[in-house]
């Protein structure tokens, strides 16, 4: 097992990565598990491969991470164990459950996750997030009919939900049924228009059924919204690491041993943006015995990146002198010579390696760059021929060569290449503010107006498109717009950019190529190139579609939320893919308070209810209007045993919004948490009248009722929640409880067994249900309904408890003796079952061994009620002890 040598300040520095990697990336989750589990960071590796898991429950790898770090430490028996505490001292503990559930949905277990969930939904029928969770674990163990049935259901709970909508389309896709798949899929998205992977998985659905077009358009959607779902991903495995798929011809060979954890992360580190951590691995990489010539080649490629010219070129000199027949050294050695201004030098090694590969685009994208100086140099235009020749022709240099037609003012050839380029990437804001330029030219400034606005919708960094906006903008008279335009456009660059040329290199491991602009610009006089441009006008009638949706001239009706999905991930439990969400919508135009109020909700269903609270907080200060951030804030008080500090606030929301009924549902739990049973009573009937149809509040007077000693007003609450919905398990479950304290026993069992009939593996009902057989019939009864139980769930503790009571209570003390040993095996600490364990031995008389497990009993729970009682058999029992002795002496 890894042991942490690091200071805390490496760790601090190790643990901080968390937060820069882009958190919608499974592959960098899962890479950065690695990289915690090799420093000795186990939960943290852990919930890297479960966060990788949640996002892409398909990637193999971090499943195999996962299970090796779960099994090989003893991480998930102890995690379990924790949870399975949790539940037996709180068998209603929602938030527990559902982590045991995803633990056990994680590692593969799919019988213990579906008895999980199953639990869940018995406590709240209508639970659309446990059914899509069961649904999962269904189609996770290939049970696909019963994952579709699943997943219907969570759609039918929750009809607007577009993640349940997803689920059920991606199921019945794999069930290979079509058109049922493509009618959930475009549902999904009708109620999300931004959802990537229903557009996603849309596009492989048309390309089934033959749309080949729908496909091509549902996938470019997708990737507008999601890059990643384009790019290949190189994912590291604990142990004996093999490249997630096949590199390139110059690939790195696959170092044993974890070295290649170290080149993997630079890469990872190095699509983020984060350089100095890239070349940090990579010399590790280089120290860990990786392949030294493309560990050299990454650190050459990242000072290229972050633009430190001189070390990238020292790097690429060596490279050459050592592997002189790359094309692709040679090339990248030309963008550092051309970016420091030695041209011939630059256009030597742009030509040394299309001589090595006459059909390399990219360096003749890059000789087309550098002879574009002089736009009426048909050496450029040769060069920029040769870089789009191929099946598929770099996007870069196709850029390029419509923008050196612009400049040579031959408008019909430039117009006609952005329009190609803008066919295969809607979103391309180069393109558009290249169509907007065209569209000046030809004193279209309307028509200009609208493409630069979707340059500026596209890329909301690009300055040239701000200043190209406002220029039009002043033509057309709109002086106002036309200065919010330049401020814009100032505060991104100081001065006018026009629109340049672009270098392009090929990084390893990665497609796309990543572009790197150079100070280089050609402006081209009217009186360089002799005669008028010819131009044909209905070239614009295919752009004229495109350009109606500008965001200047569209006004939408309805704001959509831009949370909603975020929202609906939340809804499902899917806490992972919903922090991804929030992230990915970061400057957005989300409201802050919105935002702190949706991390509040994800941290309080992963149980960090510290973390929520501030969130919540947080949210409450910046719109102190809301009812949403207090109503979490109030919520995590009480989960925290905090009610107190909750009360005022509760009340206060009370009054202001006296006929919300969540709102007073709040203040009844807080009121009931702090024991004001009548005024929660009180505010439970307030709740009532707002909202007469709901069965929780019915439930949770029941429950006020019975602590108030009103057995006949909690049967009655327990009756009209069952009138309201007769499937609610845990309402049957407690009417069974207030059946007992009456004595009506026909009743009570009645109630129990409707329970189990609805979920036949609640075992807190069948654990009642055994007690109440073993009381009023037999012994054998009750058994009975145990062994049922445990043949399901041979680890429920509190039933092997119950099972050990009835067996000594029928007198089979040694059977009973085997059931409360076996408890013990699993926690040593079981108060009742080490009790009990003392009663089995005192009636065969092993008395010091009894007085031992009473003695421990008391040790644990020194206040409670089975110390009081084990006080009481010590002492009797070493009574007996000693007037045994003394008989046998």
């Amino acid at each position: 097992m890894p042991a942490p040598v690091l200071s805390e300040r490496d760790l601090a520095a190790l643990r901080s990565f968390a937060t820069r990697i882009d958190p919608s990336d499974a592959g960098a989750h899962n890479n950065l598990g690695v990289l915690y589990y090799q420093k000795g960071l186990i939960a943290e590796a852990v919930a890297g491969f479960a966060r990788a898991l949640e996002l892409d429950p398909k990637m193999q790898v971090a499943q195999t991470n996962l299970e090796l770090a779960y099994r090989e430490n003893g991480h998930y028996d102890r995690r379990v164990a924790e949870l399975r505490e949790r539940l037996r001292s709180s068998p209603r503990d929602r938030d527990a459950r559902w982590e045991l559930g995803r633990a056990y949905a994680a590692l593969g277990h799919h019988d213990e996750a579906v008895h999980e969930f199953e639990a869940l939904l018995a406590a709240e029928p209508g639970d659309a997030a446990a059914l899509v969770q069961i649904g999962l674990a269904e189609k996770a163990r290939g049970n696909i009919d019963a994952a579709v049935e699943w997943f219907r259901q969570a759609c039918q709970r929750d009809p607007e939900s577009p993640v349940a909508l997803f689920a059920y389309g991606e199921a019945l896709y794999n069930r290979g049924l079509n058109e049922p798949a493509r009618t959930a899929l475009q549902a999904a998205i009708a109620r999300n228009p931004e959802y990537a992977d229903a557009h996603y998985l849309l596009a492989f659905v048309y390309g089934d059924i033959g749309d080949q077009e729908a496909a091509r358009s549902s996938a470019r959607r997708a990737i507008e919204l999601n890059p990643l779902l384009a790019r290949a991903q190189a994912n590291l495995a604990l142990g004996q690491p093999e490249p997630a798929r096949q590199p390139a011809a110059e690939g790195p060979k696959v170092v044993r041993h974890g070295a290649l954890a170290h080149f993997a992360l630079g890469l990872a580190f190095r699509q983020k943006g984060y350089y100095a951590e890239a070349l940090r691995e990579y010399r590790l990489a280089l120290d860990a015995g990786d392949d030294r010539r493309h560990a050299l080649q990454a650190m050459a490629e990242v000072q290229l990146l972050r633009h430190d010219l001189a070390a990238a070129l020292e790097l690429y000199e060596t490279l050459v002198q050592q592997f002189g027949d790359s094309p692709k050294l040679w090339n990248e050695r030309g963008v550092c010579l051309h970016q420091v201004g030695r041209l011939d030098q630059a256009a030597a090694s742009y030509a040394r390696s299309v001589d090595l590969d006459p059909a390399y685009a990219l360096a003749w994208n890059n000789l087309g760059v550098l002879r574009a100086q002089n736009p009426a140099d048909a050496a450029a235009l040769e060069a920029f021929r040769r870089a789009t020749q191929g099946t598929r022709p770099p996007l870069t240099a196709r850029l390029n060569l419509a923008l050196l037609h612009f400049q040579r003012q031959e408008i019909q050839q430039a117009l006609e290449g952005y329009r190609r380029v803008l066919a295969e990437v809607p979103g391309s804001a180069i393109a558009w503010n290249g169509v907007g330029l065209v569209l000046m030219e030809l004193k279209r400034f309307s028509d200009a107006r609208n493409a630069f606005g979707r340059a500026v919708e596209a890329d909301p960094t690009l300055a040239a498109a701000h200043y190209n906006l406002s220029f039009t903008l002043s033509q057309l008279g709109d002086f106002d717009a036309a200065l919010r335009a330049t401020k814009q456009a100032l505060e991104l660059e100081p001065y006018y950019v026009p629109q340049k040329y672009v270098l392009a290199i090929d990084l390893q491991f990665e497609d796309p190529t990543i572009a790197v602009a150079p100070a280089l610009k050609a402006e081209l006089s009217g009186s360089t190139l002799a005669g008028e441009f010819a131009f044909d006008p209905t070239a614009l009638d295919r752009l004229f579609d495109e350009l109606a949706p500008a965001r200047a001239d569209v006004v939408e009706p309805h704001e959509p939320d831009p949370l909603a999905l975020a929202r609906d991930y939340v809804a499902k439990g899917l806490l992972e893919l919903a922090a991804a969400e929030l992230e990915r919508l970061r400057g957005r135009g989300v409201t802050p308070a919105h935002a702190a109020a949706l991390w509040g909700a994800i941290f309080a269903r992963r149980g960090l209810h510290g973390e929520a609270l501030e969130r919540f907080a947080e949210a409450r200060a910046a719109a102190p209007g809301e009812l949403g951030p207090a109503l979490g804030e109030i919520r995590s008080l009480v989960a925290l045993g905090r009610a107190s500090e909750a009360v005022e606030v509760a009340g206060a929301l009370a009054r202001r919004a006296p006929g919300d009924a969540d709102v007073l549902l709040a203040h009844a739990r807080v009121l009931h948490a702090t024991g004001d049973a009548a005024a929660a009573m009180a505010a439970v009937r307030a709740a009532q009248r707002a909202a007469p149809g709901r069965p929780d509040l019915y439930q949770l007077q029941a429950v006020i009722a019975g602590q108030l000693g009103d057995i006949d007003a909690a049967l009655e609450a327990c009756q009209v929640a069952l009138q309201l919905d007769g499937s609610l398990v845990q309402v049957w479950y407690e009417l069974g409880g207030l059946e007992e304290a009456r004595a009506n026993w026909a009743a009570a069992r009645a109630a129990y067994e409707r329970a189990l009939q609805l979920l036949p593996t609640f075992t807190d009902a069948a654990m009642a249900l055994a007690d109440l057989l073993a009381r009023t019939e037999s012994a054998s009864a009750g058994i009975d309904v145990l062994v049922r139980t445990l043949s399901v769930d041979p680890y429920e503790l509190a039933a092997l408890t119950l099972l050990g009571r009835i067996l000594l209570e029928d007198g089979r003390t040694s059977c009973a003796l085997e059931a409360f040993d076996r408890v013990l095996r699993f926690d040593p600490n079981d108060a009742a079952a080490l009790f009990h364990r003392g009663v089995a031995l005192a009636r065969e008389r092993h008395f010091a061994d009894a007085v031992t497990a009473w003695d421990r009993v008391v040790q644990l729970e020194p206040a409670g009620d089975l110390a009081a009682q084990a006080r009481a058999r010590a002492r009797s029992a070493r009574d007996l002890q000693h007037i045994f002795a003394t008989t046998a002496g």
